[in-house]
Order: C-alpha cells, then structure tokens, then sequence
C-alpha cells in the first residue's frame, strides 16, 4: 500500500453536505462507508462522496426527482470495495453490495423512491472501456462524473486527482515525465460531446480548461501540491488557501 494520510476532515465536510440533501442520513451514510477502503488513495469513501455531492448539483429541469437520487445512491454505491487493482468484477461487486444495501435501506426508510434500472446500468458501466459509445443517458451522466479530470475548478481538480496517480504506484515525478502527457492529450483529443454529456458539461463548464492550465503548470508547484495532498490531512478549503496565489 501507499502511505497517504486519509482526509478525514474532507470526508466530514462532505458527509454533512451529502446528509443536507435530504436524501440520505448521515447514519446510512456511515454504513455504506464500512464498504470502502481508507488505506486506498483514490477509490475510497471521499471520492465518492465527491461524486455523489456533484451529483446533486445537476439541474432539476432536465432530470426529475427520482432520476437524481438513483444516480446518487449509485455514486454512493460504485466503487465499492473497490480494491484498487482495476479487477474485472469491481463493478459487479459494488453492485451486488449496492442492492442488498438498498434493499435493506428500503425495508427502514418508506420514501426512498428509486429507480433500480438507473442504478443497475450506472454502477456497471462505471469502469468499462468505450464507456463514451454508450447509449444510456444515466450511464453516461455518472460516468462522465466519475472521470477524475473535469471538475468545475482548478484548484478542485488537483486536490481530487492527486491521490489517483498515487494508486497507480507512481512517485510525482514519475508521473509528471512519464504518463500524464500521454494521457492527458488523449483525453483532450475526445469530441467534448463524447466525454461531456450536456447535463454534466452544464454544471462543470471548465473541464478541458483544467487539464490545459494543469498541463502549463510549474513542476515544482505541481510536486509540491501532491506532496501537501499525500501528506497532509488538509481540506480542499486550505488546500485552495495555500495555493490560489502560486498557480
């Protein structure tokens, strides 16, 4: 494993502004945490936490109620024990954890409301390739919210990303001479209608704009940013404090 000091103060922050959506408590929240991994860098409660607080951000006028909330619950429920390796049944076993939960969720709480076929399609297409030629509408939504790349700021989108180059046993310069380059050009050479759907491109306009001020950024700030993310139990709030001046 890698040695990276978990957000924890992130994570509260987060499951307060999850739970405030109504849709969820903090003690189900709590429980579907047990299904991740903290000594994971990347795939663990706080990323999806982030997702599903993305999620909620999307307008209510070109998705209905019960919509959302199903692709919440399955943001809640799509990395789950996720075991950082990229293993083929990654996706069926966040599944197979989501409905038993829900299931169970629904035996307690009469007004849950969901879409079990919104929630089936988005949890299992969350990892497989060519993702972008998928014809489901609710697929595409959280798969374009799952891409680590297209937050709405800057400053976001390193605190968040940081710690995926982390699970890919790479040092920060390994990663800043050998893979992002390659990936990153790949990424910007996609149609913006393939990787965007209009619902997400609505609610995180700067997403090639990140990867292009990323990519013209100083090494050494780059470095030093992961190195605070890897090291540091700071939140997003301080992280962007300690660094809007220097980028």
């Amino acid at each position: 494993m890698i040695d990276i000091v978990y957000k924890d103060k992130q994570e509260a922050i987060l499951i307060d502004h999850v739970a405030s959506s109504s849709f969820v408590t903090k003690e189900m929240l709590l429980e579907i945490k047990t299904y991740y991994n903290r000594e994971v860098p990347y795939h663990n409660f706080l990323h999806v936490l982030n997702v599903s607080s993305e999620v909620l951000r999307l307008d209510v006028n070109s998705l209905n109620i019960i919509e959302i909330k199903s692709l919440f619950f399955a943001a809640l429920f799509h990395d789950a024990w996720h075991n950082w390796q990229a293993d083929l049944l990654d996706e069926f076993n966040s599944l197979s954890i989501a409905l038993e939960k829900i299931e169970e969720f629904s035996n307690k709480f009469d007004d849950l409301q969901l879409d079990m076929s919104i929630i089936r399609k988005a949890i299992i297409w969350t990892v497989f390739t060519k993702r972008w030629k998928l014809e489901n509408r609710f697929s595409k939504i959280l798969w374009d919210l799952d891409i680590w790349v297209i937050w709405w700021d800057f400053l976001e989108f390193c605190y968040y990303s940081f710690p995926f180059w982390y699970e890919m046993w790479q040092t920060e310069i390994d990663f800043i001479t050998k893979t992002e380059i390659g990936y990153f050009k790949f990424l910007i050479s996609i149609d913006k209608k393939l990787l965007l759907t209009s619902e997400v491109s609505e609610i995180l306009p700067n997403a090639f704009s990140n990867i292009k001020h990323y990519l013209s950024l100083e090494n050494n700030i780059k470095i030093d940013m992961m190195k605070t993310i890897k090291n540091e139990d700071i939140t997003y709030y301080d992280f962007v404090k300690k660094y809007e001046d220097k980028i």
